[in-house]
């Protein structure tokens, strides 16, 4: 019999966006990006801002960047519901609820920081206030600047969840 593991993380590449492999959603945004120049980045983001979580370019350690705002539609807030995304009283960004799926998103986070797209998919169990659940997502994760001009940049994370369990 074989067996596959409680977790799996796998880069897929943008060459299966190319090839119309991933999600529409995914697809749309991506195409989006790549055809958008510096100066109407801004512009290019607006109709993806619901679905789309908002991070830093800064990596403390292995983790992956403070996340600064969370889309109403975004597959996080989905995720780890709307306590988490949208606290009383917000600290310096949001971490991920499950410290496990904390440190194994890092990775895409930093191959996007470096310049390249990140497109990937996860299957993995996690831990969100007290209940578990298996959770299946691909996701594409691009830093950009906000302007021409600016020296800072943020990574924009799509993330759509393909399968969902509760498992306790």
């Amino acid at each position: 019999m074989l067996t596959r593991p409680d977790t799996h993380f796998s880069e897929l590449g943008t060459q299966a966006i190319e090839k119309g492999l991933a999600d529409p959603a995914v697809s749309a945004f991506y195409d989006s990006i790549m055809s958008t120049d510096a100066v109407q980045i801004q512009q290019c983001l607006k109709p993806f801002l619901p679905h789309l979580s908002l991070c830093s370019d800064k990596m403390p350690g292995n983790a992956p960047p403070p996340i600064f705002y969370v889309g109403k539609e975004s597959g996080q807030r989905h995720l780890f519901g709307e306590d988490w995304a949208s606290p009383a009283t917000p600290a310096c960004g949001l971490r991920t609820p499950d410290p496990d799926l904390e440190k194994a998103s890092a990775e895409g986070y930093r191959k996007a920081l470096e310049g390249t797209p990140y497109y990937g998919y996860a299957h993995t169990k996690i831990q969100v206030n007290g209940e578990f659940y298996e959770v299946a997502f691909e996701r594409l994760i691009v830093a950009v600047r906000p302007s021409l001009q600016s020296d800072l940049r943020f990574c924009a994370y799509l993330g759509v969840i393909q399968d969902l369990q509760r498992t306790s």
